[in-house]
């Protein structure tokens, strides 16, 4: 007896379109299906790192990540950490979230662990609305209250330390060269530093307001209150990887403050 068309779609054609499907995207070994969301690390020979969900079936001359992160070097910047994390795309030759790497420029592949702190900037990031969703049959990771309390807590604290640092490389300036201009010269320059150092700070945490979804009311409000207690850093607030947005918003700030504290004292020391 020949079988049904009934039966050959729901007992052969299904199953079989179904691992098409699934196959290539699901990690058969990270059973239950459900699971939370999966990060996975690459790391390539040159030293360089990219993470985000792996797409690996074993076969072919590449690994395919999509929705990609990595890091770029912070030392520099009042961030508090050494690296601060990138989410891939807006390079100037706007590349799309997915990637494919040569096989041979890999050294490693690791999975992330949920306490992670890439993991929890990349949750965090969530948090503000922002990003891919996760891949298919994973509960999507977003960051919860706290985390997203203590993101806002230490991206304040690191535009504080910012902001110190140049008013202090001003301060000193002021102090212990010897001047060609005035003292009241040199006096007028660094008060005008220092009105334009809190207006940066302002606008980033205008900026802050703006991307934790505040109201113009309220980010009104916020401005004047966090201002009025970030003339220097907090050291009881932790420096933690900060979710991408939020590192970008500190890192212009740390740019415009150096612009800021550059400009002052090269006025008071030009001849």
């Amino acid at each position: 007896m020949r079988p049904t068309r009934r039966w050959l779609a729901t007992r052969v054609l299904v199953p079989a379109l179904l691992a098409v499907a699934v196959g290539a995207n699901v990690d058969f070994t990270a059973l239950p299906y459900l699971s939370p969301e999966r990060f996975t690390a690459v790391l390539l020979v040159d030293g360089q790192a990219y993470f985000g969900h792996l797409d690996d079936n074993g076969a072919g001359g590449t690994v395919r990540l999509s929705d990609v992160y990595y890091f770029q070097d912070a030392q520099k910047g009042s961030t508090g950490m050494p690296l601060g994390l990138i989410k891939r795309g807006a390079e100037a030759h706007q590349p799309t979230d997915t990637m494919r790497i040569n096989r041979d420029k890999v050294l490693a592949i690791e999975r992330l662990a949920a306490s992670s702190q890439v993991v929890a900037a990349i949750a965090a990031q969530r948090g503000l609305g922002k990003d891919a969703q996760a891949g298919f049959l994973e509960r999507r990771i977003v960051a919860d209250g706290g985390l997203m309390a203590a993101q806002r807590a230490a991206t304040e604290n690191a535009l504080a330390r910012g902001f110190k640092k140049a008013a202090d490389q001003v301060r000193t300036a002021q102090t212990e060269l010897v001047l060609p201009v005035s003292a009241e010269t040199a006096a007028r320059i660094v008060a005008k530093a220092g009105d334009d150092l809190r207006s940066v700070r302002a606008a980033a945490l205008g900026a802050l307001a703006a991307a934790y979804g505040m109201d113009q009311t309220a980010a009104d409000a916020y401005v004047r209150t966090a201002a009025a207690r970030l003339d220097a850093p907090d050291a009881a607030v932790p420096a933690i990887l900060l979710a991408p947005d939020l590192y970008a918003i500190v890192t212009r700030a740390d740019t415009l403050y150096a612009q800021v504290s550059d400009g002052a004292i090269t006025q008071m020391t030009r001849k």
